[in-house]
């Protein structure tokens, strides 16, 4: 149906041609499809977060985490009915976790020393200071085991046996 200035034109005359253009006809109301390139959304906003998190040095196992619980989402949408939807998550599971595993082998390259430590050095004692007495050990000592208790020493019995006197 068209309207005019005037009210409706049934005529279908310079009412129509306006209507046509401006009004609701067919070929505007009908809205081609945008293909909106989420996978590809996804994957800048992505790399934006993994340029902060190095930054901000963020846990790298925030990804992985986030890809576990939308792989379960997946999985439902997937359940219910949805393949296409299900699909797309399951792009993203993979993108976040190959972040996740980037993000921890730049946190592993970060923490790794930056050059290999010298081979420890033996530090000798001071002049005038006298050695360690664990260092001068040179074996077992002996020392006689005289003033051993010559009485047989009496037996323990098992657990839970201390009371047994008690009881009877």
């Amino acid at each position: 149906m068209c309207y005019t200035k005037g009210g409706r034109d049934p005529s279908g005359g310079a009412g129509a041609s306006a209507c046509s253009v401006y009004g609701n006809s067919s070929a505007l109301s009908r809205n081609p499809r945008m293909d909106v390139p989420y996978a590809a959304i996804f994957g800048g906003l992505l790399l934006v977060y993994m340029a902060y998190s190095v930054w901000a040095r963020l846990d790298g196992r925030y990804p992985i985490a986030a890809a576990l619980v939308l792989l379960v989402v997946t999985a439902v949408v997937d359940a219910l009915g949805n393949g296409g939807l299900a699909d797309t998550l399951a792009e993203f599971v993979f993108f976040l976790l190959a972040a996740g595993v980037v993000l921890l082998l730049v946190e592993h390259l970060r923490d790794r020393p930056r050059t290999a430590a010298p081979a420890p050095t033996p530090v000798l004692p001071a002049q005038g200071v006298p050695p360690d007495p664990s260092e001068q050990r040179e074996g077992p000592t002996e020392q006689p085991l005289e003033g051993l208790q010559q009485e047989a020493v009496p037996v323990v019995h098992g657990p839970g046996d201390d009371h047994r006197d008690d009881e009877q």
